[in-house]
């Protein structure tokens, strides 16, 4: 396909909302009250970017969100939601990084079958299936600004609970791992976030590294194809999702192997803590400019 070809139907993801009167002849705090209701309104969803300026920005978005993912496992959804939320309506934004995710746990999965503890994957699978049609109804059912602010509202306390280390209080049992697999599920299927809470979980479970690793891997690959066959059944998928899709896996491929390079490099723990503040600053700038605009 023509590089023009795919920025044309790149449009149908986000065209300009509004268009502000170009910043001229102004000066002093004019000129930055102007810049500041431009970062506002960009970080409140409704951006008044050119078709191929929010293609190269979304790009740039996933390639970011995949770097992560390759150097801590996880944050990714989180990531290209938020990012994605300030360029574009949420309801189209979540079936791409569903789409994108299924992709980077198909790479992973191999690996990860002799080592996931099934037993506690088959609880959370169970689960976040009661949990899915609760988020599909979220995503479908309320106004897209509400569900931006309450995309930015649970990536901020997500981020919150990482950097105080906070032990969920829902214990170890199995009546934690209905609440958490429930929880994420919808989750999952509302915003491609609910990851943090199964990984904060999981965490204090007793498993080992390899093994919550591989019990991760295997559990968001079920849930986000679940997710998206209930977003397909309830017609929530636009059409031009799939081409998207396909555009943006050259950049996660890069992504994560960017991410995995940089694994050997870079404390784990250093690392993570880095993710944890990128959130809660994104999730900040969004929650700033929805309250400006």
């Amino acid at each position: 396909m023509e590089p023009a070809k795919d920025l044309a139907a790149w449009r149908s993801y986000s065209e300009p909302a509004n268009k502000l009167a170009p910043i001229n002849h102004l000066s002093g705090s004019k000129a930055l009250r102007s810049v500041l209701i431009r970062v506002a309104e960009f970080c409140g969803g409704r951006p008044a970017l050119s078709p191929e300026l929010n293609f190269i920005l979304t790009v740039i978005c996933v390639l970011i969100a995949a770097v992560i993912r390759g150097l801590t496992g996880f944050g990714f959804a989180a990531i290209a939601v938020v990012g994605l939320a300030m360029l574009g309506p949420l309801n189209e934004a979540v079936p791409i990084v569903l789409c994108l995710e299924v992709a980077s746990s198909l790479m992973l999965l191999r690996g990860a079958l002799p080592h996931t503890d099934y037993p506690q994957l088959r609880r959370l699978l169970i689960a976040a299936a009661l949990g899915v049609p609760c988020g599909i109804w979220l995503l479908t059912g309320l106004d897209s600004d509400w569900l931006n602010v309450g995309v930015y509202v649970l990536v901020g306390l997500l981020a919150l609970l990482g950097l105080a280390r906070i032990t969920l209080p829902m214990g170890k049992g199995q009546l934690g791992g209905w609440i958490i697999g429930g929880c994420s599920g919808a989750l999952i299927a509302a915003f491609s976030i609910g990851g943090p809470l199964v990984v904060a979980w999981l965490s204090h479970s007793g498993l080992k590294a390899v093994a919550l690793r591989a019990t991760l891997i295997l559990f968001f690959f079920v849930v986000d194809l679940a997710a998206l066959a209930g977003l397909s059944l309830a017609n929530a998928i636009p059409d031009k999702t799939a081409e998207h899709v396909l555009y943006l896996i050259p950049a996660l491929l890069a992504g994560l192997w960017a991410g995995q390079q940089l694994f050997v490099r870079v404390s784990a723990d250093h690392a993570a803590r880095f993710t944890q503040w990128l959130l809660l600053a994104l999730a900040g700038f969004g929650l700033l400019g929805r309250a400006w605009s």
